[in-house]
């Protein structure tokens, strides 16, 4: 099983604070520790500014080698650069789930996803959980998890 996991939001509200960031992190490790048989796949955008690595040491060591990876930045369509950026693509977080699910060695794997932003997946996806960004990750978000994974 694989969970897709977004920083922002989610492990920390979305305006978060220094001392704020990964507030909500301890939620999801002890959650994740008695479920050995969900992984970890970075979604985030923090994945587009630090190496894997970075992103793993943010989790406590028994949990850095379930972290097996991050989506991949994908770039859609033949849309020009404007002041050195691609627009956004339309559902581009789902796609990029898709295109990690495709490319892993395991692609029917049940998946779920944690995001605070509904609008980067289809509309009405029934393996995504939304967060409250204010807040970040809670336990009822969690347990939603378990109902997708069917844990």
């Amino acid at each position: 099983m694989i969970l897709f996991l977004d920083f922002d939001g989610v492990l920390h509200p979305d305006r978060a604070s220094v001392d704020e960031l990964f507030c909500r992190i301890g939620l999801l490790q002890d959650w994740l520790r008695v479920r050995p048989g969900v992984d970890v796949v970075i979604s985030s955008s923090w994945r587009e500014a630090r190496p894997i690595a970075e992103l793993r040491s943010f989790f406590d060591d028994d949990l850095q080698g379930r972290v097996v990876g991050v989506t991949p930045n994908l770039k859609i369509g033949d849309w020009a650069e404007v002041d050195g950026e691609f627009p956004p693509a339309r559902f581009g977080r789902q796609l990029e789930v898709l295109q990690w699910l495709r490319t892993s060695n395991e692609p029917w794997r049940t998946w779920a996803a944690l995001d605070d932003q509904a609008w980067m997946f289809r509309p009405m996806e029934p393996k995504l959980v939304v967060c409250d960004p204010t807040v970040g990750l809670k336990a009822e978000n969690l347990a939603a998890v378990d109902r997708i994974l069917g844990i």
